[in-house]
């Protein structure tokens, strides 16, 4: 109840209001813009290891296997190429598995 009274004559006071606005624009635009890219506009190249790995059971002898790790943004593109070209056949992926960080 007495956070609505406040609110009603915070709404009420133009020269509040008016400071309020001025504020928006001095202090919290420019800081919101700063932290933002601050963070957003940074990228870390992933760490990625390329190993071979027996398949038990399966028709290969072996299974190449790429890993990618510790990197920023969290949206990557991994693609398998043979001769530069794209592979889409033989090909598994599976999803981003969380590290604790």
């Amino acid at each position: 109840e007495e956070g609505v009274k406040y609110a009603e004559n915070f709404n009420k006071d133009q020269a509040i209001l008016q400071q309020q606005k001025a504020a928006v624009d001095t202090f919290c635009r420019p800081n919101a813009q700063n932290h933002d890219s601050c963070v957003r506009d940074k990228a870390v190249k992933p760490k990625v290891t390329l190993s071979s790995v027996k398949q038990a059971g399966g028709n290969h002898p072996a299974v190449l296997m790429c890993s990618a790790y510790e990197f920023y943004p969290e949206k990557i593109k991994v693609s398998w190429l043979r001769d530069g070209k794209l592979m889409t056949t033989d090909v598994t992926s599976t999803m981003e598995m969380a590290n604790g960080n």
